[in-house]
């Protein structure tokens, strides 16, 4: 299909999920909202096009097909062997999608969290890039060569290996890296400035974590 997909999850949206969801919703071709996230789209005026869950969370699961007509509505046993954030990533997958990027993945319980990250390996070995947003934060894992085009000045960018180790080189960055190995279960990745853009990941081995974040940026009215 070619469509870039974005997936609504039930963790925290943040108390501006609107202004931080309206560039996401621009650049999705294909909204999904998982259980009780459909709430919280129905809240903020967002058209979803597919609705995945055991319906344990949603408000009124009963007549969802009279509420949301058009809807597609994939339901599922509470009883399962998979969370409904990994169940709609799998249908997305299944069509091909240019890229999967989730929203409100994170915060809560942390055992949802890890095993929310842990999801992005999905992506990874499916070739199709996939990244998790919590507030000004993305979460994305590489096993080659990364240009963050998005990062800018001032950001910060951790880089965290899941591998045993990852040999890493940047450009961009503070604290610069030429080829050199992270550890995992070491911090050295973490922290690191954007000094200069665009910024570039270069991995010779391993799987990366890479966390982007936003640095929040005042604007300067003319004199």
């Amino acid at each position: 299909m070619d469509k870039r997909f974005l997936i609504l999850a039930n963790g925290e949206w943040g108390a501006d999920a609107g202004r931080r969801l309206q560039p996401l919703l621009a650049t999705s071709d294909v909204v999904i909202a998982t259980d009780g996230a459909l709430d919280r789209a129905c809240e903020h005026g967002i058209a979803v096009h597919t609705h995945i869950g055991d319906m344990d969370s949603i408000s009124n699961p009963e007549d969802l097909e009279s509420r949301y007509p058009g809807m597609e509505i994939l339901r599922y046993p509470a009883e399962k062997d998979w969370t409904d954030l990994e169940l709609a990533i799998d249908w997305a997958l299944e069509r091909t999608p240019a890229s999967i990027r989730i929203y409100g993945a994170t915060g809560g319980r942390i055992d949802h969290t890890l095993a929310n990250l842990s999801l992005l390996e999905k992506g990874l070995h499916s070739g199709v890039p996939m990244q998790l947003i919590a507030g000004r934060e993305t979460v994305q894992l590489i096993q080659g060569d990364l240009l963050l085009d998005e990062a800018q000045i001032g950001d910060r960018v951790s880089l965290l290996p899941v591998s045993l180790f990852s040999t890493v080189t940047t450009r961009g960055l503070q604290y610069a890296l030429h080829g050199e190995k992270l550890f995992r279960g070491k911090a050295r990745g973490l922290s690191n400035v954007v000094t200069a853009t665009p910024v570039r990941i270069g991995l010779e081995s391993g799987i990366l974590a890479v966390i982007h974040a936003q640095v929040s940026r005042q604007r300067t009215e003319p004199s």
